[in-house]
């Protein structure tokens, strides 16, 4: 058996605990030796059969689940979900929104498969499970005021459902980590959309859009995307309406515990990531914000102006290591790498001119600032703009560390200086709010 399909059938194992995983089909190995009979339920010692073999048939298409996510349970799930994030529940109250659940969850209950996975992953990996329901149901409500057509619409609704699956065919504790990946680590993470469209491909009459969709999701429209740094002009709207949703659940998490004033944090956090997208999304997304309840109340907290003052002066710092290093990368050989760190170093560039941060300036003004006489909401306003320079940052880390691979060997001078550059760009001291 291979890898992913080793990682998930460990899932199974752990799902069959609570909820019956049961043999419907007869499974042989490759050479077509009967390995397990139809019927039994699939647990830690008939697993250990599977391991041992590389299968003839995919390992989903031969168990079902007892009590799997069908079409009313996930309907009835999503809005109650959605009940409780105050930015997407008057969207989602429309009757307009609700006709077009209901016959999206329909759709994904024609497909078994996707009954299954889903329910393994609702069990399994749950923070990823409930980021994938709000990506759905922000997705689609996107996708409404785009006004795209019925099978459009089935692809965002499946797309925000299942981009994340593939975590169930990767080691664990991959899904958890966002920073200082080891070279095999890096590989697996941008390798799991491509994953997951495997398993989308497995699946019998289901268009084949949802699979090029979720493969597309971590791509950008500058080229600075993974696995296959595609630009805009080739990329299908519905992975961009999936990386949009990707982008606001993240940044919703980071500052849910502002309560009210979390969606006019969120809003300022897109801003300055227009041009990652497709401006179509990018607007139709802006729209969704006017449904959002107006805060009722002051900011309760907020970070410190001297926190602010250290964290601007350790980013600024770190802004000019990378700009002196992308610099002498971007003189390589044109290549997907060099071609990525461009883009990524024009938009970092942009956000610090549009926003005004890092600026000497904003320094200064934090320096005077005196909390009873000016709006403390202003500092909060300041967090998010580092917050944003600081993710901008991190992708350029990223991206450039991937590139230490296209230095000709016999560049010694450049290596050991791309290096000793990437190892002071060291985001673990940097102060987060």
């Amino acid at each position: 058996m291979d890898k992913e399909t080793n990682y998930y059938c460990k899932n199974l194992i752990e799902v069959n605990k609570t909820n019956s995983v049961i043999i419907n089909q007869a499974i042989y190995n490759d050479q077509g030796i009967l390995l397990l009979a139809a019927g039994a339920d699939l647990n830690e010692k008939r697993a250990e059969i599977l391991l041992q073999h590389k299968l003839m048939k995919p390992l989903e298409q031969c168990v079902g689940i007892a009590s799997s996510l069908d079409a009313k349970k996930l309907y009835d799930f999503l809005n109650k979900f959605a009940g409780n994030i105050p930015g997407l529940k008057p969207v989602t109250n429309r009757d307009d929104y609700q006709h077009c659940l209901r016959q999206m969850c329909l759709f994904y209950e024609k497909y078994p498969l996707l009954q299954q996975n889903l329910t393994v992953l609702a069990m399994r990996a749950p923070e990823i499970y409930y980021q994938s329901l709000f990506s759905t149901m922000a997705g689609l409500a996107i996708a409404i005021q785009l006004k795209l057509n019925n099978r459009e619409l089935q692809t965002v609704f499946v797309s925000g459902l299942f981009h994340d699956v593939a975590f169930l065919y990767l080691a664990p504790e991959l899904s958890s980590k966002t920073s200082e990946f080891t070279h095999e680590e890096w590989k697996a993470l941008q390798a799991h959309p491509l994953i997951a469209k495997r398993f989308l491909d497995l699946i019998p009459d289901l268009p084949r859009e949802i699979g090029v969709a979720i493969a597309n999701h971590h791509e950008r429209i500058d080229g600075t995307g993974y696995p296959s740094h595609v630009f805009g002009d080739k990329l299908p709207m519905a992975s961009q309406i999936i990386a949009a949703t990707d982008n606001i659940i993240f940044n919703h998490k980071r500052y849910q515990n502002y309560g009210d004033h979390a969606h006019t944090m969120l809003l300022s956090a897109l801003k300055l990531s227009d041009n990652i997208y497709f401006e179509s999304v990018y607007d139709a997304a802006m729209v969704l914000f006017k449904y959002a309840p107006s805060p009722s109340n002051k900011v309760v907290h907020a970070p410190s102006a001297e926190e602010l003052l250290a964290r601007q002066k350790m980013l600024r710092q770190h802004f000019e290591n990378a700009k002196a290093l992308s610099q002498k990368l971007m003189q390589l050989p044109p290549s997907p790498q060099t071609r990525s760190i461009s883009a990524a170093m024009g938009r970092l560039a942009i956000s610090i001119v549009r926003s005004g941060i890092l600026q000497f300036e904003q320094e200064q003004w934090l320096a005077r600032f005196e909390h009873e006489a000016e709006d403390i909401f202003s500092l909060v306003e300041m967090s998010v703009m580092l917050d944003q320079i600081y993710d901008q940052l991190l992708h350029l880390k990223n991206i450039m560390e991937r590139a230490l691979e296209c230095i000709p060997k016999d560049d010694v001078p450049l290596k050991k200086f791309a290096e000793n550059t990437l190892n002071q760009i060291n985001f673990q001291e940097v102060f987060l709010v």
